[in-house]
């Protein structure tokens, strides 16, 4: 009898370590904390940086704004208050784009603007709706804007959006 319990415990032995040795991973849970800081655009991984008085940071949300009147923060008086009607003007390197990544690694940028009189342009390329170009880490790009006040009046605004995309570059 003693051999047939000490049989069937060793069977019961070997089949729960069969099946522990068998067992595939299924799944782990734990908790860590994150912390990830918000900064205006000048501070960030891949910054924004004002290069001309008309382009600004704004104390309020961060962001850079380019505005080219008596609102902007950087206005003094008897400085011009914004463009001539029917006129064109470019400023280069209005702003540049930083790279700052952790990972050091070129990214890809594309900057377009919602509006076909307000046109942008980097480097030595001609301005357009959209200018796209490569941020080697640590490095920055400058971007130009071109504004045409063709058919506007002395009191209109110039509304515009810039839209601002950057990608792990693949080249």
């Amino acid at each position: 009898m003693s051999g047939k319990v000490f049989g069937t415990l060793m069977l019961l032995t070997a089949l729960i370590l069969a099946a522990k040795i068998g067992a595939d991973f299924a799944s782990y849970e734990a908790k860590r904390d994150v912390r990830i800081a918000v900064v205006a655009d000048d501070q960030e991984l891949i910054d924004l940086e004002p290069n001309l008085p008309y382009a600004y940071i704004s104390a309020d949300d961060g962001k850079l704004y380019i505005d080219i009147s008596t609102n902007n923060p950087n206005y003094q008086d008897g400085f011009g208050e914004g463009v001539s009607p029917d006129s064109t003007y470019a400023f280069d390197c209005m702003f540049k784009v930083s790279n700052n990544l952790w990972e050091e690694v070129p990214i890809s940028v594309t900057v377009s603007s919602d509006n076909s009189k307000v046109l942008v342009y980097s480097g030595e390329e001609e301005a357009g709706s959209e200018t796209t170009f490569i941020v080697e880490s640590g490095d920055s790009v400058c971007v130009g804007i071109v504004i045409s006040a063709e058919s506007y009046s002395p009191g209109d605004t110039i509304p515009s959006v810039l839209t601002i995309h950057a990608e792990k570059s693949t080249e």
